[in-house]
């Protein structure tokens, strides 16, 4: 029972540490669950840089190209 939680926990940490690793690529374009981090352009005229989905569903604004 020991060997099957020190499994668990191995993998959960292993798989926890590459979504570390993929989330904060320098440089590249990073993505999450709601879409790619874009810079959205909020109907009051500042910029943001959020998920594409939260840009145009919550905060009303325009993927900035």
């Amino acid at each position: 029972m020991k060997s099957v939680i020190a499994v668990t926990v191995a993998t959960f940490l292993f798989f926890s540490g590459n979504t570390m690793a993929n989330s904060s690529s320098g440089g590249a374009k990073a993505s999450s669950a709601t879409g790619p981090w874009v810079e959205c352009l909020l109907p009051d005229g500042k910029v943001d840089y959020t998920p594409l989905m939260i840009c145009k569903l919550q905060k009303k604004g325009t993927v900035k190209y």
